[in-house]
């Protein structure tokens, strides 16, 4: 063989082994290239789905929104670190966010119930934390609620003040009253003993005369006895020991039955016109 045509087939050889191996490598680099936009369209639609489930999550805040965003969150590939470390940290706060609602709307129906002081400054403290934007809402929905409770506490308070204020009163009012009846009572036992029909007793000479209901009268039984007259009375003047005519004699008391200046009594001096005193 002459030498330039061994020249010649070595030259055509080796252009053909250089283009073969550029087809290989620009396969291999088409193939590369086409794996790492399926991978990239991958991960955008990883990254999509992951940012709308957080999305979701805020809006609903639902344990079943919450779960998404975690499973599609999980499903971010390494190359995607800075995103899924966002948005893990957002989802984080929500969950935070949420715990804060619960314990405010805990803490809320725990004072609802007791009605404490202490259970609505707990729950104000709560509230007043609620500072983030995402919360804004929320935070003045519960600040009107404590209000409410606030201000229902007042009104029952004043009401329980008020009625234990007119119980106290009617009270005084029935003590009041009750005292007046007894004050009328007695007044009216007073009148009634002043002003009652007086009962009568027959004086020597016949005549009828009256004395006040309440006193009575009872003949003392005849005694001879050398301490007195038949009338009880010892050594009585003018008097004598049986039923005879007192000389005129007048008791400093009053008249026989003891009362003084009694209807047709014998208080008059000397018991002038009566008669002899019949026991």
């Amino acid at each position: 063989m002459k030498p330039k045509k061994i020249i010649f087939s070595l030259i055509l050889i080796l252009l053909v082994t250089i283009g073969i191996t550029f087809g290989i490598v620009h396969q291999n680099q088409v193939k590369a290239n086409r794996i790492a936009q399926e991978r990239q369209k991958t991960e955008d639609k990883n990254l999509k789905t992951a940012t709308a489930a957080i999305t979701a999550a805020y809006q609903t805040r639902t344990d079943q929104e919450i779960k998404k965003a975690e499973t599609a969150l999980s499903k971010l590939s390494k190359h995607q670190k800075t995103d899924q470390t966002k948005l893990t940290t957002k989802l984080t706060q929500l969950k935070g966010f949420l715990k804060q609602l619960s314990d405010v709307n805990d803490s809320l129906a725990k004072a609802t119930q007791s009605k404490s002081d202490q259970d609505i400054k707990a729950t104000q403290a709560l509230i007043n934390q609620e500072t983030d934007d995402y919360l804004k809402t929320d935070q003045a929905t519960a600040q009107n609620k404590l209000n409410a409770l606030i201000a229902q506490i007042a009104k029952e308070k004043a009401e329980a003040d008020a009625k234990s204020k007119s119980e106290a009163q009617a009270q005084q009012v029935v003590s009041e009253a009750s005292q007046q009846r007894d004050y009328t009572t007695q007044v009216s036992d007073y009148q009634t003993y002043v002003e009652a029909p007086q009962g009568a007793y027959q004086t020597s000479d016949g005549a009828n005369s009256t004395l006040a209901p309440q006193q009575s009268y009872q003949a003392t039984a005849q005694n001879s006895n050398n301490n007195g007259n038949a009338s009880g009375i010892t050594d009585s003047p003018g008097g004598t020991d049986g039923y005879q005519p007192w000389g005129g004699w007048q008791s400093s008391n009053g008249n026989a039955s003891g009362i003084t200046d009694s209807p047709g009594g014998w208080d008059t001096p000397n018991n002038a016109g009566l008669g002899p005193w019949i026991p």
